[in-house]
């Protein structure tokens, strides 16, 4: 049943070090159990979907969805530890109108580097360069080991990430020297199998020094650095007109593409000069028409 995959998950090493633990508990507590908790997850429908969604109708579009986002966060985990079957439907999730894309100025992302570049604690610093040259969630970072990055092939290996099936990534040539530093560092001070160890060599859980870098750089107090620098880097890429929607999602791991359409909004050159080509494409063909009409005419 439902209370016992979700038992199982938040007692897993991931479950346990997620961020947002105490929040997935409560929403879990609140939304899902009384719906769903003594439920076998064989037994759900489309149509209980629709009663999360009929039963929260006085919540935020986001609120909703990250019930549900949770909902099928559990019964992914527990197919996937073979302690109930998959669902034979897909759970779709409202849309977030109310959904932040962060992202920094260059003013802002100047006074980030600079004191990124002075901060004492430099393995901190090289991990928030990793977050803002790669995309990488932030629990990708802490899960990172060493066995994970490939500097021969130039990739960096994310297991579990929160897609659930391992990823790639390409390895950059700044983000590969950020890389070799961090790990020169760790063969001095620390045997962890993590790249960015935490507390005694364990996986790093937390970072408390990212509130005192975002003050010190002036960031907006709204802004979150390691989301953040994500949603930054997603917006940096679309706004230079280099690349598609489809590569921008591959290089953040998105499974969806509608989760990577927020950022269709900074596309406005790229859009304008798609519409310039097609409007010459097709008076090329209708000229082309013409012409046949013509000849067909004589």
């Amino acid at each position: 049943v439902l209370d016992e995959i979700k038992e199982s998950y938040f007692e897993s090493v991931h479950g346990a070090s997620i961020k947002g633990r105490k929040t997935d508990l409560n929403r879990y507590e609140k939304h899902l159990q009384p719906l769903f908790g003594k439920r076998k997850i064989s037994s759900l429908a489309p149509l209980d979907i629709d009663r999360v969604k009929i039963a929260m109708k006085s919540h935020k579009p986001a609120t909703v969805s990250n019930a549900l986002e949770l909902l099928r966060r559990l019964i992914n985990y527990g197919t996937k530890n073979n302690l109930c079957t998959a669902l034979p439907f897909k759970i779709t999730l409202p849309l977030k109108n109310n959904e932040r894309t962060e992202y920094l100025t260059p003013e802002e992302v100047g006074r980030l580097l600079q004191v990124l570049d002075g901060w004492p604690q430099q393995d901190v610093a090289r991990m928030l360069k990793l977050a803002m040259l790669t995309g990488m969630r932030r629990g990708e970072i802490f899960k990172l080991q060493s066995k994970d990055v490939d500097l021969n092939q130039k990739l960096i290996h994310l297991r579990d990430p929160k897609g659930g099936k391992n990823v790639s990534i390409p390895l950059s040539e700044p983000v590969k020297d950020i890389l070799e530093d961090q790990m020169l560092w760790k063969s001095v001070n620390s045997a962890s199998l993590y790249v960015f160890p935490g507390k005694n060599g364990a996986m790093r859980v937390d970072c408390s020094a990212v509130k005192r870098i975002k003050a010190a750089a002036d960031l907006p107090p709204a802004f979150r650095i390691f989301h953040g620098l994500r949603h930054h880097f997603g917006v940096t890429l679309a706004n230079s007109g280099e690349f598609t929607l489809d590569m921008i999602g591959e290089l953040l791991t998105h499974k969806d593409i509608t989760i990577t359409r927020r950022y269709a909004q900074f596309l406005p050159a790229t859009k304008r000069k798609a519409a310039d080509r097609a409007a010459d494409l097709l008076q090329v063909s209708a000229t082309s028409s013409n012409v046949l009409e013509i000849n067909r005419g004589d």
